[in-house]
């Protein structure tokens, strides 16, 4: 059977059902999307300027291996949009790489900001400092379920799906209202 030409959706249907030739052609079709969402998701998280390529294929690899290993393609719900979905996945994957390289981890119950690498806190302390003043100022400013997504996501430090199902809200609504905050966080004027 010739997957090249097969829609979208179909190639999914065939990648939940473990088709190894349908797999290879998602895969052919997708890991340009994943390492560029990766690589700019590096570039924006990570302190340093550049990124290397090595690890920005470690990450895509590992993506590709939990979507085949956990199915995790049975999650999508309009699998015409897996261009975001995946691009979404790619960031959260960095996000906890990073985390996992401990270049860039929660600071503690004092700011629930982005901690610098050890060799820019030094350089940056008196911006750090500032920082945490905002976010607690920003916090006492945000709504009662804001606030709520806030402590779950930033301080107990869950993942956008745990924080979904404990408040109940849809897992975009979590991600978008998290995105706001930093947004306002890093362009306040507190």
């Amino acid at each position: 059977m010739e997957y090249k030409n097969l829609p979208i959706s179909v190639l999914i249907d065939k990648c939940t059902a473990k088709d190894p030739l349908a797999w290879a052609e998602f895969v052919k079709r997708k890991l340009p999307l994943i390492t560029f969402a990766a690589r700019k998701a590096l570039l924006r998280y990570s302190a340093g300027g550049q990124v290397p390529e090595n690890e920005i294929k470690d990450i895509g690899q590992n993506i590709l291996v939990s979507l085949w290993r956990k199915n995790k393609l049975n999650e999508i719900k309009n699998k015409e949009c897996i261009d975001y979905w995946l691009a979404v996945i790619a960031r959260n994957a960095v996000i906890n790489h990073l985390k996992a390289r401990q270049k860039e981890v929660l600071m503690s119950d004092g700011s629930f900001f982005e901690k610098l690498p050890t060799k820019e806190i030094a350089r940056k302390a008196g911006e750090t400092e500032n920082m945490g003043k905002k976010i607690k100022e920003f916090y006492r400013l945000l709504m009662p379920r804001e606030k709520l997504i806030f402590k779950l996501y930033f301080k107990k430090e869950l993942n956008l799906r745990d924080v979904s199902k404990i408040i109940g809200i849809p897992l975009g609504t979590v991600s978008s209202a998290i995105t706001r905050m930093r947004k306002k966080i890093k362009c306040s004027k507190f």
